[in-house]
Formats: C-alpha cells, sequence, structure tokens
C-alpha cells in the first residue's frame, strides 16, 4: 500500500476577473486548471507545467440535447431540448492521502430555456495526482429531483485549444507542426475498414465545409497530439459500458467576439480549435441510452486520462501501454501459451470452401505434421462439433472425445484447442437461447456461410446452456477456447455513420423473460458473452480463452480493447490477431499487418493468430513476423516436401529455444523493423529485424541505452551487437524479405 501523503496534494486559489465573478485555480507541481465559476461552470484553461504547454485554452464545451417525450417514451412534456452551458450550483475539493490524490468537482445545472427543464444537473469532476503527471476528468449527469425521464439524444463535452487565429490569418504557437494520432491504430490496416491516414496534420483537422467528410471521424480508445518533441495522449477508459476517446476540429466563434453577419460566422470570425476529452455519443457507442429518471438518478460516464510524453507517435502508444498497465492490464506471469497446428489450412472448412467434413485418417496425418513442425497443441477451426454452433463433440465422426485427447498426447504430444461458435446453425435448440424480435421470431442468423438462428447473448438461458456445453468439453480434456462467431449483428461494414446506421438498424432482442433489457443493448450482448468466459475460467482457471470482437467478431474493429478484459475475475487471457490468418506474407508486404508492431507498442494483453506458412517464402519472414508480434502463435498451410517445410521446421526449432522471450517478455518497438523482446530476470533479450525490401543488403541500426529497456549500467553484447561511440548498435548480412534474430545478454 502507497504511503499516505501528509503535505497537500494539491493547492486552490481563488481571483476575481476584470467581469467580476470568480476565476479558481486548482494546480500542483504537474498541472494547473484554471475555471470560472460564474456564472456558468467553465473550466477553460489547462497548463502542463512541466513543459509550460497551454493544452487547453478556450471555454469548455457543454453541449446537450434532449429528446422529445416521444423519442424517449417517457420524457420532459416540453419536448426536446438543447443546452451549450451549465449554471453554477457548487463546488468542492476533496483530498485523499491514502491514494495521494486530490478532486475538484464543479456542480452545474444546465440551462435549456425559459420553457426547458431544470433537473438535469452537471457534475465534473478534475483529480490531480501526488506523485503522478497524468490530469484525468469525469462527467456525470445527475437527475437531483422530480421524476421526468430525460433521455439524451446527443451530446459532447470537450477541452478547446486554439489553433489558428482567423483574424490574424496565423497559426498559433506553431500548432501546425502537431500532429493527431488515433491509439493503438492509427490506421485500421486490413479490417473492415481503412481510415487511409497514418495520423492528422492539424491542417487537416479544420473542419471542411462539405457534408461528412470532416477529419478524422472515427472512433478510437485514445488520441496523441504531438509535435515530435511533446505531446500527450487523451485515453478515455471505462468498463460499465463502450465509450470512446474523442477528438475532432472545431469552428469556433468566441461569445465576446462581434460576428457581422451570418455567412462569417463559422468561417471568417470563428478560429480553429482542436476539441477533445470529455465525453460523446460516436459510431453507436454508448449503445445504451444515455438517460436519467427518478430511478436511475445518475449516468457517469467514462474516465479521461491526459499523459504526457516526450517525443513522437510512438510514445504516444508507449505512454498509453505504461496507462493501461497501470490499470492492470498486463501479460500474465509465466505465459507460456501453446505453439497450435490448425488442420483448416491443409484440410479446408466447408463454410469457407465447401470441403468435406474432416475424417479422422486426414485428422491423425495433419497430427503427424504438427508433431514434425515442433507444434505444441492441435487446433480443431470449425465443424468439429455435430452443428456449426452446437458445441456438443461429433462422437459418432470423431470418436468419443476422451480418446480423441488421449492419443493426441501420447502419440504425438499436443493438446486439443478449439474453435467456437456462439450464433448457430440450428433454429431447434432451446428456444430461450436466441433472439427475438418485437414479433416474438427467432431473429435469422443470415451469414455468407450459413442460416441459423442468431444467440441472445444477454439471455440467462443461453449463458447456462453455453456453459453446460463448454464445461463438458474442458472436463474432457480441451485446454483452449476461441470465441468467435460473437457478432452483434453479422455483416456490419464501414465506419462512422454507416455503423450507427447498422446498429440503429439491427433488430436486438426484445424478449422480455431473458433479463436484459428491452430491447436489448450491445454492452448486454457482449456482458453475456464474457460471462461465460468467466465461469469457464471460474472452474478451469488455467485453460486458455482467446475473445473476438464481440458486436464485429473477427475484424476487431469495434470494441476498446481493453474492454471486459478481467483483472480482478479473469475472463479471457487473448485477443484475436486482426483476421491477417489467411496470406499473412500479402497482409505484411501490402503494409496492412504492420499495425501488429502498434498493438505491441501499446498493448500487453496477448494476441493470438494462426498464420498460414503455406503462403510464407523459404526465408520465413512472415513467420518471424507474426512471432515477433503475437504472443501466441499458430501455424499450419505446410506438408512435408513442401519446397518451405526444412527452412520452417528449422525456424520452429528457433522459436522453441527463444519462446520465452516472444510469449513473456516485455516488448521495446524500435521501429517497424526491429523489435525487442527482454526477459529481465534472465538479464537477456531477443531482438528481431527485419528486411522488407526486395535488394539483399546490411542491415545497420544504432539506438541509446535509454531506448532498448535495458537497466541502468548494463553492457549488451550478442552476435551482431556492438556498442559505438555510446550507442548500441545492430549489424547483420541480410537476404531480401528476411528476417534476423540478435541473441543479447548484458552483465
Amino acid at each position: 500500500m502507497a504511503a499516505a501523503h501528509k503535505d497537500p496534494i494539491a493547492s486552490i486559489e481563488l481571483a476575481r476577473s476584470e467581469r467580476g465573478f470568480d476565476v479558481l485555480t486548482f494546480q500542483n507541481r504537474f498541472w494547473k486548471l484554471e475555471a470560472d465559476l460564474g456564472p456558468c461552470v467553465n473550466p477553460r484553461r489547462l497548463v502542463h507545467i512541466g513543459t509550460g504547454h497551454e493544452v487547453a485554452n478556450e471555454n469548455y464545451c457543454y453541449e446537450i440535447d434532449l429528446a422529445s417525450a416521444e423519442e424517449s417514451r417517457i420524457g420532459f412534456n416540453g419536448g426536446p431540448a438543447s443546452s451549450s452551458r451549465a449554471q453554477l450550483i457548487e463546488w468542492s475539493v476533496d483530498e485523499d492521502t491514502a491514494s495521494g490524490t486530490a478532486t475538484l468537482k464543479l456542480v452545474g445545472r444546465f440551462d435549456f430555456g425559459r420553457d426547458g427543464p431544470t433537473d438535469v444537473v452537471l457534475e465534473h469532476s478534475f483529480v490531480l495526482f501526488a506523485d503522478k503527471d497524468r490530469f484525468d476528468e469525469q462527467i456525470s449527469l445527475n437527475h437531483r429531483y422530480g421524476h421526468d425521464r430525460h433521455v439524451v439524444s446527443n451530446y459532447r463535452f470537450g477541452f478547446r485549444k486554439r489553433l489558428f487565429d482567423a483574424r490574424a490569418a496565423a497559426w498559433i504557437d506553431n500548432m501546425d507542426e502537431f500532429r493527431l494520432g488515433a491509439v493503438p491504430f492509427r490506421r485500421r490496416r486490413g479490417q473492415a475498414k481503412d481510415f487511409l491516414m497514418e495520423d492528422y496534420s492539424a491542417a487537416d483537422l479544420v473542419p471542411a465545409r462539405w457534408e461528412r467528410n470532416n477529419l478524422p471521424n472515427r472512433q478510437s480508445e485514445a488520441w496523441s497530439w504531438q509535435n515530435g518533441e511533446i505531446g500527450f495522449c487523451f485515453a478515455k477508459y471505462t468498463q460499465e459500458h463502450i465509450e470512446f476517446s474523442l477528438a475532432d476540429g472545431e469552428f469556433y466563434t468566441r461569445p465576446d467576439l462581434e460576428v457581422m453577419d451570418g455567412l462569417s460566422e463559422g468561417v471568417a470570425a470563428s478560429d480553429a480549435y482542436l476539441r477533445f476529452a470529455g465525453a460523446g455519443r460516436t459510431h453507436g457507442a454508448p449503445g445504451m441510452p444515455v438517460a436519467i429518471d427518478g430511478t436511475n438518478r445518475t449516468f457517469r460516464f467514462g474516465t479521461t486520462s491526459i499523459l504526457p510524453f516526450e517525443g513522437g507517435w510512438e510514445d504516444g502508444h508507449r505512454a498509453y501501454g505504461a496507462y493501461l498497465r497501470d490499470k492492470g492490464h498486463v501479460v500474465p506471469k509465466g505465459f507460456n501459451p501453446p505453439v497450435h497446428w490448425n488442420e483448416l489450412f491443409n484440410l479446408g472448412w466447408r463454410g469457407g470452401n465447401n470441403a468435406p467434413l474432416q475424417e479422422l485418417p486426414e485428422l491423425w496425418r495433419e497430427a503427424d505434421y504438427a508433431k514434425q513442425m515442433g507444434a505444441e497443441a492441435f487446433y480443431l477451426d470449425p465443424v468439429w462439433d455435430i452443428f456449426e454452433g452446437a458445441t456438443v463433440w461429433d462422437e459418432a465422426r470423431l470418436g468419443p472425445l476422451p480418446e480423441f485427447v488421449s492419443r493426441l498426447r501420447d502419440e504425438y504430444g499436443l493438446s486439443l484447442s478449439l474453435h467456437l461458435m456462439m450464433h448457430t446453425r440450428s433454429t431447434e435448440e432451446h428456444p430461450e437461447i436466441y433472439r427475438r424480435g418485437p414479433d416474438g421470431e427467432i431473429a435469422i442468423w443470415d451469414s455468407r456461410f450459413y442460416t441459423g438462428g442468431h444467440i441472445c447473448g444477454g439471455s440467462k438461458a443461453w449463458q447456462d446452456h453455453k456453459t453446460e456445453r463448454l464445461l463438458k468439453l474442458a472436463g474432457d480434456g480441451v485446454t483452449f477456447f476461441m470465441f468467435d462467431f460473437t457478432e452483434y449483428e453479422h455483416g456490419v461494414e464501414g465506419t462512422g455513420a454507416d455503423i450507427a446506421q447498422a446498429h440503429a438498424t439491427c433488430v436486438p432482442c426484445y424478449d422480455p423473460t431473458h433479463g436484459h433489457s428491452v430491447p436489448m443493448t450491445i454492452e448486454e450482448h457482449s456482458r453475456g458473452i464474457v460471462e461465460v468466459m468467466k465461469r469457464v475460467k471460474q472452474r478451469y482457471p488455467d485453460l486458455l480463452i482467446e475473445a473476438h470482437d464481440r458486436l464485429r467478431s473477427g475484424a476487431q474493429d469495434y470494441l476498446p480493447l481493453y474492454y471486459e478484459h478481467g483483472v480482478d475475475v479473469p475472463s479471457f487471457d487473448e485477443h484475436w490477431g486482426f483476421e491477417y490468418m489467411w496470406n499473412p506474407f500479402t497482409d505484411l508486404l501490402s503494409g496492412k499487418a504492420l499495425s501488429m508492431y502498434e498493438y505491441n507498442l501499446a498493448y500487453d494483453i496477448p494476441v493470438y493468430l494462426h498464420i498460414n506458412l503455406g503462403f510464407d517464402n523459404d526465408n520465413c519472414l512472415a513467420f518471424w513476423w507474426f512471432a515477433s508480434t503475437c504472443r501466441h502463435l499458430g501455424i499450419g498451410g505446410l506438408k512435408p516436401g513442401n519446397a518451405t517445410w526444412n527452412s520452417h521446421v528449422e525456424a520452429m526449432k528457433t522459436y522453441m529455444r527463444l519462446k520465452p522471450f516472444f510469449a513473456e517478455g516485455r516488448f521495446v518497438g524500435l521501429d517497424l523493423m526491429l523489435h525487442g523482446h527482454l526477459l529481465d530476470e534472465r538479464e537477456s533479450a531477443v531482438f528481431v529485424g527485419f528486411n522488407m525490401t526486395s535488394r539483399d543488403g546490411a542491415f545497420s541500426q544504432e539506438f541509446d541505452f535509454g531506448d532498448l529497456g535495458f537497466p541502468a549500467g548494463a553492457k549488451p553484447a550478442g552476435e551482431g551487437v556492438t556498442i559505438v561511440d555510446g550507442k548500441v548498435r545492430f549489424d547483420a548480412e541480410m537476404p531480401a524479405l528476411s528476417a534476423h534474430i540478435f541473441e543479447v545478454r548484458w552483465a
């Protein structure tokens, strides 16, 4: 437990402004916030003291729209209402010496005008830390009195940073040199949507004058704002609902500036601002209604944390990674997942290419390939059960499961891992497991593979039904489950308004007997699937669970990646590797799979991916890329006699010898083409260099000691590793399209 702080954690000062109201200053040695206390709540200036940088310097954005009575079903009788300010009710400061935090809370009542409601209250809190250079904010909507129900149809709260002075026609303080980047993926390459830009210049953020084309127009769990020297990461975190961090460009006309006419408003008289942090609905999230009434008096948005860093975009990712580790999202101690062999790449899948169902003789042949390659587990993709989504072992075709597990172990030295489907090819199972429309009919899962029934993740009956079958499989010896075909709605494509519209038109579950809201929210669907994971982990804590995105399934394109990852109560162990399984070599050369590097800069939660080695080259380039960026590796797609079989057998021997570095080691991303994996207790590391070009040549890079993550005073040594002019240098001759392993020890 941290020692309690005896000295004041933060200071408070009050001063009278020229306009006759109080200005409060709330600060410590890291941050200073200035807030107007009258007549409205206005935390308008935020300064990072270490750099002197004004992170925010204009009126805070409070925009809120209430739905009409018809839209909200039970609402304020006066119909829709809007507000852009909250009149101050009270403020307070609380210091918690045990945790070393000081919290300023501003409370205000939203002003909806003479005909609007008066009982929607804002609670806006700001947290300073005694020993941590971090600034937190948290916003709640509160229904203090009355019996009306208010549903918020739209809202945007956020700090403002002035970038461009329209009257002077000039950038302010070289703000044009800053760039905004999404964390953990600057560009979602290879998933359902490619955002086309790695990051955004300040000029990119100036709002366009045409509709629906303003940048960045995308969701992200964090953003970095940096100029290559200093930067700030804006991270949003909550486990209560789905929510994203927001950052956008905005034209804003200060209230004290005179606007000549309607044409000049928003153009000539308006400066350009970066608007960030706070809260806002984006791309269908939160999926639950933002509502307050006499019973549910408070809706609490997630916490925004502002994290300063030095350097460029990669350092913003690293700052976010440290933040998540502080939340408990870490690599499990001793993490040692088995290398999978996936039979699908050789045998096919009737859902993918209409291949016939696998028979035992060919499965045992694949198991022999796995043994020769050096794999540790046999992974069965779909169609091991009696029908897809049944989760019942097909004993008539494959024999009793305990016997299958025993033979795998005794003859081939392999454990058994299984792919799972949540949605099912059948509509004839337990009637309470299916999602039902308003008419009571089963919502049909009409995918490009099958037609069946959408399960209802929020149904208690489905959770019990699925758990019972999974526990039977685990009891018979299965050691890994992949949770796939989890999507809230199959086939949702695109982003932005497309996703929001897809969620709006998707048929959720309306069955009132299931124990969820009517209609079911996307949060309830996801929570129900994770509940099954938790039950399995409770009974079999050593069984590994991989979780696909519960709303987008294999694309992993919607949920914040920390969302529902168990810290205190185990849920899933791993994420899916963004569907780079089919042609990993092309995904790498095209640039799609470079996103794996960005993931590892920001995340320690392991990624699982099986890759088709049939598309790899003889230098094993794809093998080593994904070995370096996936803590849990799966392979397949080769047979003895294939041209690249022997080279991959040798690569696997090296990988298995060094596996602890890749599975558990501390990832150090030096740049896209050189990754480090450190095991501090061994005083050693593995670095993997890549030549992605078409030419043979010398690989030579050098870095400061501090960049490599070595402890102070370390003297690294290894083949191809030297110390030159106080820097650590890596040298190797590398063929075109190849990887090179540097093994490093330090004294």
